[in-house]
């Protein structure tokens, strides 16, 4: 008898190990996942509670919904490998959001290294466009090259006017392009010190150097106007070689 309860004891210990040891890990993961959770879910703010103080949560540059996450082990026992995955259309395969090194104790995550970034800004340029597009009855021409780099795009339609927001956050640079239906000929809003310019194709185009708070291009093409702006604050001298160089790259697509 005292021989059994010596090995009943002896099991019960070495499952009391087991699950012990099994617990960190687990511990963890739910740290990483409810982060990860309640950022695609929440946003920021709430996410933030679930990090230590001093540690940023990487932006996700794209509005596109993130549709689903997987947390998996590395080498060592407090970093996981976070995956987010984008939702993504019917014709279109799967994109894989971000992958973070993920760094916790057993309460906070202490770090979140970035190991890929899948965020394109330009999606939501598209999925607006085409919305303006079904809702106008026309076809819209988008830019293809700028003076600078493209880290973040913000697009949104007010009544009949497209709104395209290019900037990048590194430099504060800032470029816009408003387009609306072409009501008016140029020649109606010309200034004394505005010049007029042609593009590669063979289109007029109006510059206009003291249009605060930025420096502008207007254009028509076919029954739309497009009014091209870089914004003063921006750290490069504004030239109209910038604004001609985004007009041009418009009808390359």
């Amino acid at each position: 008898m005292k021989r059994i309860i010596t090995i009943t004891l002896t099991i019960l210990m070495l499952f009391l190990s087991v699950e012990t040891v099994m617990a960190t890990p687990f511990k963890y993961e739910n740290v990483v996942s409810n982060l990860i959770h309640t950022l695609v879910t929440k946003g920021e703010e709430e996410a933030k509670s679930f990090v230590a103080s001093g540690v940023e949560i990487p932006e996700i540059r794209e509005k596109t919904p993130i549709t689903g996450f997987s947390s998996l082990n590395s080498p060592y026992e407090d970093v996981r490998v976070a995956i987010g995955y984008f939702v993504s259309e019917d014709d279109e395969p799967e994109r894989i959001a971000f992958i973070w090194e993920v760094t916790s104790n057993k309460e906070k995550v202490t770090d979140i290294r970035v190991v890929y970034d899948g965020s394109n800004p330009f999606v939501d340029e598209s999925k607006v466009i085409r919305e303006y597009q079904d809702k106008m009855k026309t076809s819209v021409l988008a830019p293809s090259e700028f003076p600078f780099d493209i880290t973040h795009i913000h697009a949104y339609i007010d009544k009949v006017t497209l709104m395209l927001r290019y900037r990048n956050a590194d430099l504060q640079e800032f470029v816009q392009i408003k387009v609306t239906p072409n009501i008016t000929g140029l020649e109606k809003i010309k200034g004394e010190n505005d010049k007029y310019y042609t593009l590669k194709n063979g289109t007029k185009a109006l510059y206009q150097p003291n249009f605060p708070p930025a420096h502008q291009l207007i254009f028509q093409h076919k029954n739309l106007k497009y009014t091209i702006g870089i914004s003063e604050t921006t750290k490069k001298d504004i030239k109209v070689e910038d604004l001609l160089k985004i007009a041009n790259s418009m009808f390359l697509n």
